[in-house]
């Protein structure tokens, strides 16, 4: 009888996968209104493979013009990590992003331990208050930083709030890790 239920486990959660779909665990908690949350991990075995499957989620979402948005990093890593709007033809295709430059250059990372980084970048320019949240209505080109909010390694929450008009696509990428996109309809 245990064969046939986990069986019957197996054969749903292979279907759920090849229909696209996603089968989440049961203790997976969704993410709030007006939240974007970091999960995933990085496992590397020596001589055999590397994993890292850091996400967004979720992949779409919708907020009001004016609405503030909190990210939560639940990543099991202490990796730093942006959210780096750009047009959506600048999203990346490979692990060479085209608008990485003009942001890796504003944010001042450096391997320097004694250079601190700028954690946000309003409109292609430092903020001048880093305690106020990100105002994000500017996207990026592989020439043109757009607004961008760096998380140093092991910061858990940071906030932006959405200024774009109603009606705006927003897509972003973490300049870290590429494959990390999402995009906000702003309503």
């Amino acid at each position: 009888m245990n064969r046939r239920i986990t069986l019957a486990v197996v054969a749903t959660t292979a279907a759920g996968i090849a229909a696209g779909g996603v089968v989440a665990s049961a203790g997976a908690a969704a993410p709030k209104k007006n939240e974007i949350v970091i999960k995933g991990h990085f496992v590397f075995k020596a001589g055999k493979f590397a994993h890292d499957d850091q996400r967004f989620t979720p992949l779409n979402a919708s907020v009001k013009s004016g609405a503030t948005v909190t990210v939560r990093n639940r990543a099991k890593t202490k990796d730093p990590h942006t959210l780096s709007f750009v047009e959506k033809k600048f999203l990346p295709k490979d692990f060479e992003p085209a608008a990485a430059g003009p942001l890796f250059g504003l944010h001042q990372l450096s391997e320097d331990p004694n250079v601190q980084p700028v954690l946000k970048i309003d409109n292609g320019a430092p903020a001048a208050d880093q305690a106020a949240p990100l105002s994000v209505d500017t996207l990026g080109t592989d020439q043109v930083p757009g607004d961008s909010e760096l998380m140093a390694p092991g910061q858990k929450k940071a906030s932006f709030k959405v200024t774009a008009p109603k009606g705006s696509k927003l897509y972003y990428f973490c300049i870290f890790h590429p494959w990390m996109q999402g995009n906000i309809k702003v309503k």
